[in-house]
């Protein structure tokens, strides 16, 4: 047995193909790394992606094991989901669009890496990631499922472990610029943390 998708079902699924078509598009217009990123690392990358959407729309064909809904499938609870689905993906895409040829899929130094601090880089470091985090829990939300609930919570973990990674390669790269940038932004959550 398996949920029928309705039409929230169908807009998260159209924010996450917009978003991986933004990442494919723009995937190699990005200045060279100093250590190119081995192919396991990008395996490990895409592997990523793919257990994480699998796991979310679990409930599309099973909703046994952890793939049952735990969530009341609800308008209230669908359209919050929705909401914060969308927001998270355009975050994400505008964050993304912004560190332009800065960007990386690993925590990697680029050949002329440059410090972006305007739009969203304005108030959180690592908007990207701010923005997919909110995006995966509203897909969760939409979704239900406690397959969903697992992979957000694992992979929010596992973006904090990046997290600190990047913020070292940072400080190395920049400096006093990228502290004095740390004190006047927050790591992930704007005006919390």
């Amino acid at each position: 047995m398996n949920i029928q998708p309705n039409t929230f079902t169908y807009v998260t699924i159209s924010c996450w193909i917009m978003f991986s078509l933004t990442w494919i598009w723009y995937g190699n217009k990005t200045k060279e790394n100093v250590r190119p990123l081995t192919f396991r690392e990008k395996i490990s990358a895409f592997m990523g992606f793919v257990i994480v959407f699998a796991a979310l729309y679990l409930p599309l064909w099973t909703t046994k094991g952890i793939g049952r809904i735990v969530i009341s499938r609800n308008a209230v609870v669908e359209i919050i989901g929705l909401i914060l689905c969308i927001s998270g993906v355009f975050i994400a895409i505008w964050s993304r669009l912004l560190l332009g040829w800065n960007w990386s899929g690993g925590v990697s130094a680029k050949k002329g890496h440059e410090l972006i601090d305007s739009g969203p880089y304005a108030l959180v470091r690592h908007p990207i990631y701010t923005g997919f985090i909110t995006g995966v829990i509203g897909t969760c939300l939409v979704m239900g499922s406690l397959s969903g609930i697992i992979v957000t919570v694992l992979y929010t973990l596992g973006l904090f472990g990046k997290i600190d990674k990047e913020e070292k390669l940072l400080c190395n790269i920049f400096g006093d610029s990228y502290l004095d940038y740390r004190k006047r932004t927050y790591k992930l959550i704007p005006f919390i943390w």
